[in-house]
């Protein structure tokens, strides 16, 4: 057994296969490539399939223009799993779960605070390869 398939189990959001491709440069400035702004997505590319664990979404950080990282948009301190960051729940390097208030870091998916019995947030191996982001989790 891989490191990888080890760290899969270990997590409270279970093994979900992401993938996705998000071109950089679409005719003009594009706002992944401005520090600290994150972005959501739902949607695969080119597949157009759900994103993310139950389909809630990824956040793509970038935390300079070679840095990106990239975190399953799903609330690790809700029980249930259902509450998920979109786009109006991300504030610069924080995304703030709209049910139960946590805040997590976007640059380490950490929660703030003295929340130490919470998950981080689960984060998918992201590279650039020229004007293309490349998410891949099989």
């Amino acid at each position: 057994m891989s490191c990888e398939e080890k760290l899969r189990d270990k997590h409270i959001i279970p093994f979900v296969p992401v993938n996705t491709t998000i071109k950089l440069n679409l005719g003009g400035e594009n706002e992944l490539m401005w520090k600290n702004n994150p972005k959501y997505f739902s949607i695969s590319t080119p597949n157009a399939e759900s994103l993310g664990y139950k389909g809630h979404g990824i956040v793509i950080f970038t935390e300079d223009a070679k840095e990106f990282h990239c975190f399953d948009a799903t609330c690790t301190n809700c029980p249930d799993l259902e509450s998920y960051f979109t786009q109006k729940d991300l504030k610069g390097n924080i995304a703030i779960c709209p049910k139960c208030g946590t805040e997590f870091s976007l640059l380490y998916g950490q929660p703030f605070g003295n929340e130490s019995k919470i998950y981080p947030l689960k984060e998918y191996p992201i590279r650039r390869s020229g004007d293309l982001l490349i998410v891949s989790y099989n």
